[in-house]
C-alpha cells in the first residue's frame, strides 16, 4: 500500500513538473525579425538592421561605377557605434554585407578582410607543401574602395520620456585618391515612455 502511495505522488509531481514546463514554453513567442516586438524601446531594433542593411546594399549595387578594369573590389571597414545603445557592430556589418553579396550579383567583389588572418595561414600551409597548391599562387586583392560605417544619435531625456535620433552612416572612399564615390544616411528617431536595456 505505501508503495502504491509512494508512485502515486510521484506521478503527481511529474505532472505537475510538466505543467510548470508547459506554462513557461507558453510564455514565449515567436515574432518576425522584420516587425517591431512588444517590449518597445528607442534604439536599434531588428527592423532596423534589416531595413538599413537593403536600403544601402541596393544603392551600393546600383553605383555608376567608374571603369577600373574587372569589378571594383571593397574592403569593408569595422562599423563604428557612437551611440549610447550597446549595439554589436558584427551584427550589423555581417547582415549589410550578405546584402551586398545578395544585390551586387558578382558586378562588385567585396574582401575577406576579417578573414584576412586565416586566409594568410592558409596559404603559407599550401606554399610550405602541407596542402595542395590550389588556385595558381597569386598576390592578395588589394581594395579599390573602402567602405566606412559609422552610428550617431541625437539623445534627448525628460520625466515625460526618451527621444533617440540615430544615424546610420556609410561612405565609399577611394583607396588611392582618398575621394569619396558614394554616401548615404539611414535614419530612424523613436520616442518611448520607459527606458530598454540593449545587450
Amino acid at each position: 500500500m505505501r508503495f502504491y502511495i509512494l508512485c502515486c505522488l510521484l506521478a503527481l509531481l511529474g505532472l505537475s513538473g510538466c505543467t510548470t514546463v508547459t506554462a513557461q514554453n507558453g510564455n514565449t513567442k515567436i515574432v518576425d525579425p522584420g516587425s517591431e516586438d512588444s517590449l518597445g524601446g528607442t534604439g536599434t531594433s531588428s527592423n532596423d538592421v534589416q531595413a538599413m542593411a537593403e536600403s544601402m546594399a541596393r544603392d551600393i549595387a546600383a553605383i555608376n561605377w567608374p571603369t577600373i578594369g574587372a569589378e571594383p573590389q571593397i574592403a569593408i571597414l569595422p562599423l563604428e557605434n557612437h551611440t549610447r545603445f550597446r549595439i554589436d557592430p558584427k551584427l550589423l556589418q555581417n547582415k549589410l554585407v550578405r546584402d551586398l553579396v545578395k544585390f551586387a550579383r558578382g558586378k562588385v567583389a567585396f574582401l575577406a578582410r576579417d578573414s584576412e588572418d586565416a586566409v594568410m595561414a592558409e596559404r603559407a600551409k599550401k606554399r610550405a607543401g602541407m596542402y595542395t597548391a590550389g588556385e595558381k599562387a597569386q598576390a592578395m586583392s588589394g581594395a579599390d574602395y573602402l567602405l566606412k560605417g559609422e552610428i550617431r544619435s541625437l539623445s534627448k531625456s525628460s520625466r515625460d520620456g526618451v527621444s533617440d535620433y540615430i544615424v546610420y552612416s556609410f561612405t565609399l572612399i577611394n583607396a588611392e585618391r582618398g575621394t569619396i564615390l558614394w554616401s548615404n544616411d539611414y535614419e530612424t528617431k523613436k520616442e518611448g515612455s520607459v527606458s530598454v536595456i540593449y545587450q
